[in-house]
């Protein structure tokens, strides 16, 4: 015949079990440690190549950082700049260059991911894959055909 457990111990196992729901749910929520640390992009940012050449990329316009994150739900010219890149250097369909990261653009980075071994093929963009990206080439302005090699 089972033994009865005092309140005491009922109450200590229930709050056991509740601290352990409690972090379990903390752990499998918590948010990917490569995008936790970077602010979200909300500009564009020219970065200069040669005195003719330049590539605009996303960059967060709070301190002029290129190392910013991209993802599911974001909508800015940051946005556009990346989908530009993928559709002319990586013949990716986004959905077009309409500034939203929708399910589209999402896929286009991770099958961009998909082709280098040192990144997380996760879909979202951040400071490794723009490190590792290539970006249509601007000269003197204007939008050309070209790329840069990845990594540029």
């Amino acid at each position: 015949m089972p033994r009865s457990t005092s309140p005491r111990v009922r109450a200590a196992l229930a709050t056991g079990a509740f601290t352990a729901t409690l972090l379990t749910g903390a752990i499998a929520t918590a948010p990917a440690a490569s995008s936790a640390s970077y602010p979200t992009c909300n500009g564009v940012k020219t970065v200069s190549l040669s005195s003719t050449a330049s590539v605009r990329q996303p960059y967060y316009t709070g301190n002029g950082t290129r190392n910013c994150v991209l993802a599911s739900g974001s909508s800015s010219t940051a946005v556009a700049a990346l989908q530009d890149a993928l559709i002319t250097c990586y013949k990716q369909d986004t959905g077009g260059k309409d500034g939203i990261y929708g399910s589209k653009t999402r896929q286009a980075v991770w099958n961009v991911q998909g082709r280098y071994d040192n990144l997380v093929q996760d879909g979202v963009y951040g400071p490794e894959t723009r490190k590792m990206m290539g970006w249509r080439v601007y000269t003197n302005g204007s939008a050309t055909t070209q790329c840069t090699a990845p990594g540029t």
